[in-house]
């Protein structure tokens, strides 16, 4: 068998029908992942051509399979033998990558992915770039197959993607589609996806083609009552760049070789409008979602974990995507507060719901997906019924709490689609047997068909002719039926009898019994006739299944027509399951929150004792809180300086994260918040080299900071801490003071700027009533660093680098050594200051004098006063052109 060469992020698996097993270089990336060693990789072969392979089992398949795909986001191929196993012909039989896993499903159930923290969603991007011009057009398109949406954006960008960074991190794809290319455009795009953390793949350019895609989405889109059965009737078409990137998403995930996916999608724009901006950069500065791979969800890790009180799967799902889009309309997190604030005061409607209602709702939006994949079963049938049941008394509690936002926005839909369920209800109740559901088995009422009523009567005529034998069996053997002797039953033999060992010697040597086996547990045994009774029962059993099976695949095909209705009832249930888990959240903490006011006005931004709430519930802190005060005519901006480990970065944090909170529509863990609507949130916070992407620390903060610069303005929140490291201090200082002028005298955005350059600390005084100057206070005591966490304002009064040395237990003697090194320099730093300006003032004061010198002259040589007046003006520009610094001062001055 010929195979072709792959990339290391791909992974092949061979089927071995009773195990698995994984090749080369494979085999290594399966061992870490699975055994978190290599030592279980065998040798095969003959040398020096030995290969590397390794054993799993269905359940390490499993376990890989999910490593892979969720959490390293490389691909899988899985290949099944044609014909016998030993033949070694392979053929590819499922595949998957991060952003389609629908072929393996089938492998893994339904449900891969449905407890992560998103739906896979999977992206395509295509670039045109004007040469002219310099403009990209950029068209996305976004493909999440368990919600059946197709959705695409087009627009402009500038050379750093910045608006498709913002729209990955809202749409939060698994995999990125791109066209074969090596040029800037693809190496900014691999950039983007990289800090997002998204598998990039390539596919032919030829896949970004829109021929057929009309007739493609003629069969895929779900059209409404009396709508075009067109198309071209939807106004997403006439973006011809998204279009194309929408061709190649189609194409590879093969959506149209499953007709379940037929009229099943809809088509939507992209509106990152609507949203909060975020990067990934302002993600991971926030630690907003636990990173890939992290199941823990400790509320002090991240924001997600902090929240998460969800007692549904899709509500944990849609908790990630309202902490990725924030909204920024007032009215939308108004109404989404209004509910919070309802849970929080009424305890009793929050615990009912937290406590009893919610977590009996099983995932309605994977279950709804099965039953139109028909991979549902009887089991999944009822678990919906189940849910379905407790709608009214769930509505009952809703209706309780007397609030008009809590019954237009939730009570009402979910009373209306439980109206809409009706008719499912009275159909598993006709179908379904509950008295066989109360024994654990799901099973058609046999009495709901004519066929499979027969089937049941011959099925309960064989089991009273094989009660009666063993009744006979009983008086024959002098035993006691049901107690020492029993009638049993099992798949592969039918009925038999079963005897202890202690009456086995009664049915020795009896030719009416043949002995099946004797255990410890006794011995099993049948008769002629029980044989026969058991022949015609295995028959006809097998008969009523299959009759059954029919019976069960048109009650799927009926109650796939609710699907639809069963998402809708799925995402109201999801936002309630959130604003709850908000209200548990808020109210379970060490402090109280409380909910923030939004206002129009750009004129201030206060957070009153504003609190890290991630860092607040750890064990052993006692959080210092503090405020954030922003005005527009007197401070957008604060430089802040002070200590490490002083607090500046938690302060910082904390604000930007109060301000997320806020437009996600939660309460903020302050005392008193006002807020602006914000457009984007920007952050540069920490410092991290990626050497396996090849970015420095320095690199990857200019990265960062040039996108904020282009995204800045005067409604946005900008975080920066420790600008400019990586560099000649100069160098340094230089690009901080840059960048903090920028963002505060052009974009005018408010802005915490930590750092440690005490040189930005005169900022405030070229920008008055713009500026302010802010510092994480710290003393020494007894020669004992005592850091206070509490800002305060003004600039830092001096550095405390070596108290905080001593703090992390660096030797005395390095400490000592440093001290020394530190005053020298300094010593010798003022010495060449001092040179430097002294040397440049005797320059200049000879420059002046020769001036007027030469002035002097004139005045005495020439009588004129219009020739004296020519020759000096002439004398003065000379003046104006010198490259003195002393001189230039002098002039500007006048």
């Amino acid at each position: 068998m010929y195979v072709k060469k792959k990339p290391p992020t791909t992974v092949r698996i061979f089927d071995r029908n009773d195990y698995y097993s994984v090749h080369g270089v494979d085999a290594t990336t399966a061992a870490r992942e699975v055994f978190s060693s290599i030592s279980n990789i065998k040798k095969m072969g003959i040398e020096p051509n030995r290969l590397d392979y390794l054993v799993l089992s269905k359940g390490n398949f499993e376990i890989l399979i999910r490593k892979l795909l969720l959490v390293r986001r490389y691909r899988v191929e899985i290949y099944v033998p044609e014909g016998s196993v030993k033949a070694c012909d392979w053929s590819v039989k499922y595949k998957g990558s991060p952003g389609y896993l629908s072929q393996l499903e089938e492998v893994l159930g339904e449900g891969l992915g449905s407890s992560n923290e998103q739906a896979p969603c999977l992206m395509a991007v295509n670039i045109k770039s004007d040469v002219v011009t310099r403009n990209r057009m950029i068209g996305i398109a976004c493909i999440t197959s368990g919600e059946y949406l197709l959705s695409v954006s087009e627009f402009t960008d500038d050379d750093l993607l910045t608006e498709l960074e913002t729209i990955t991190v809202q749409m939060a794809p698994s995999e990125c589609l791109v066209a074969l290319a090596e040029n800037d455009d693809f190496k900014s795009l691999k950039k983007v996806m990289e800090r997002a953390n998204v598998t990039l793949t390539k596919v032919k350019k030829g896949d970004f083609s829109t021929e057929g895609l009309n007739q493609d989405l003629n069969r895929l889109l779900k059209f409404k009552e009396g709508q075009q059965q067109d198309a071209n009737a939807f106004p997403e078409l006439r973006k011809q760049v998204a279009m194309t990137s929408l061709a190649a998403a189609i194409r590879y995930t093969s959506l149209l070789n499953d007709n379940t996916n037929f009229a099943r999608f809809r088509l939507t724009t992209i509106q990152p409008d609507c949203f909060l901006h975020l990067d990934s950069a302002a993600l991971t500065a926030l630690n907003v979602l636990p990173e890939l791979g992290d199941t823990s969800n400790a509320p002090s890790r991240s924001l997600y974990g902090l929240l998460d009180r969800c007692r549904t799967q899709h509500g944990k799902r849609l908790l990630a995507q309202w902490l990725r889009q924030p909204l920024r309309d007032i009215n939308l997190i108004n109404e989404r507060l209004d509910i919070v604030e309802l849970l929080m005061d009424n305890s009793q409607l929050r615990l009912q719901l937290h406590e009893d209602h919610l977590r009996r709702i099983p995932d309605l939006q994977v279950l709804a997906r099965r039953l139109t994949r028909k991979k549902a079963n009887l089991h999944d049938c009822y678990r919906i019924y189940q849910a379905i049941n407790r709608l009214p008394s769930l509505l009952q509690c809703l209706g309780d709490a007397n609030n008009a936002t809590l019954h237009s926005s939730l009570a009402e839909p979910i009373s209306e689609l439980n109206n809409d369920l009706e008719k499912y209800q009275q159909m598993i109740e006709a179908t379904v047997d509950m008295d066989a559901v109360d024994r654990g088995d799901f099973l058609v009422k046999p009495s709901f068909d004519e066929q499979l009523q027969n089937l049941a009567d011959q099925l309960e005529k064989l089991q009273s002719s094989a009660d009666k034998e063993l009744n006979k069996a009983a008086r024959d053997l002098g035993l006691d039926a049901g107690k020492s002797i029993k009638l049993e039953s099992n798949p592969q033999n039918g009925f038999n009898f079963r005897v202890t060992l202690k009456d086995e010697q009664s049915i020795r040597g009896n030719k009416k019994y043949v002995i099946i086996d004797a255990v410890k547990g006794g011995a099993r045994f049948k008769t002629n006739a029980l044989e026969s009774i058991t022949d015609d029962y295995l028959q006809t059993k097998t008969a009523y299944e299959k009759e059954q099976d029919k019976v069960v695949a048109e009650i799927i095909g009926i109650a796939a027509g609710y699907s639809e209705c069963l998402s809708c009832l799925s995402h109201i249930l999801s936002r309630l399951d959130v604003l709850v888990s908000f209200a548990v959240a808020a109210t379970t903490a060490p402090l109280p929150y409380c909910r923030p006011i939004i206002t129009e006005s750009l004129d201030e931004f206060i957070l009153k004792d504003v609190r890290h709430p991630c860092l607040e519930v750890q064990e052993g802190v006692s959080y210092i809180p503090n405020d954030v005060i922003f005005k527009r005519d007197s401070c957008i901006m604060h430089i802040v300086t002070g200590a490490n480990m002083g607090g500046k970065s938690t302060w910082m944090r904390s604000c930007g994260v109060a301000a997320l909170l806020a437009h996600a529509g939660c309460p903020v863990p302050a005392r008193a918040a006002t807020l602006p609507l914000l457009r984007a949130l920007c952050a540069r916070v920490g410092a991290a080299d990626r050497e396996d992407k090849g970015q420095s620390t320095f690199m990857l903060e200019m990265i960062e900071s040039a996108a904020i610069l282009r995204t800045a303005t005067p409604d946005s929140l900008v975080l920066v801490d420790e600008l400019g490291r990586g560099t000649s201090t100069y160098e340094g200082c230089g690009i901080a003071w840059a960048i903090a002028e920028k963002l505060a005298t052009e974009s005018k955005c408010f802005c915490l700027f930590a750092t440690h350059y005490h040189e930005l600390t005169r900022l405030p005084s070229l920008h008055p009533n713009v500026i302010v100057n802010s510092h994480a206070e710290a003393s020494v005591v007894d020669q004992q660093l005592l850091l206070l966490h509490k800002i305060a304002p003004g600039p830092a009064t001096h550095s405390l680098g070596l108290h905080v040395a001593k703090l992390a237990d660096l030797p005395d003697s390095i400490i000592q050594y440093a001290e020394e090194k530190q005053a020298q320099l300094e010593t010798n730093l003022f010495e060449i200051e001092s040179a430097v300006e002294t040397e440049e003032t005797t320059k200049g004061q000879k420059i002046i004098m020769e001036f007027l010198q030469k002035c002097k002259k004139i005045q005495e040589t020439i009588t004129s006063d219009e020739k004296m007046l020519t020759e000096i003006n002439k004398l003065k520009q000379e003046l104006l052109q010198s490259e003195s610094k002393y001189v230039q001062s002098i002039i500007s001055t006048l």
